[in-house]
C-alpha cells in the first residue's frame, strides 16, 4: 500500500474527516471537521501508517501544511496528487 493510498482509506474509515478537492494544485487536502484536532488527526494516521506497514519511502509526506478555513482544518500533502 502506498501513503496515497494508506491516506484516502484512512479518510475514508474516519468520521469527521473528507477529502477537500476545491484546491487540487495544493495537492492531496483533508478537511478536518469542526471539533476534531487536526493534530489528534495527523498522530492517529500515522499510527495507520505503522499498524499497515506503510513506510514514505518517496518522502511524499515533506512539506505538509495546515489552512484554517472558520472552525474547520485543512491538512494538504503538497507531494501527493489530489
Amino acid at each position: 500500500m502506498t501513503i496515497a493510498e494508506a491516506i484516502r482509506e484512512y479518510v475514508n474509515e474516519t468520521e469527521g474527516l473528507e477529502f477537500y478537492e476545491q484546491e487540487p494544485e495544493k495537492g492531496l487536502g483533508i478537511l478536518v471537521k469542526g471539533d476534531n484536532s487536526y493534530m489528534e488527526t495527523i498522530m492517529n494516521l500515522t499510527k495507520y501508517f505503522d499498524d499497515h506497514n506503510v513506510d514514505d519511502v518517496n518522502l511524499e509526506l515533506e512539506g505538509m501544511y495546515v489552512e484554517c478555513q472558520g472552525d474547520d482544518v485543512i491538512v494538504f500533502f503538497p507531494n501527493i496528487e489530489a
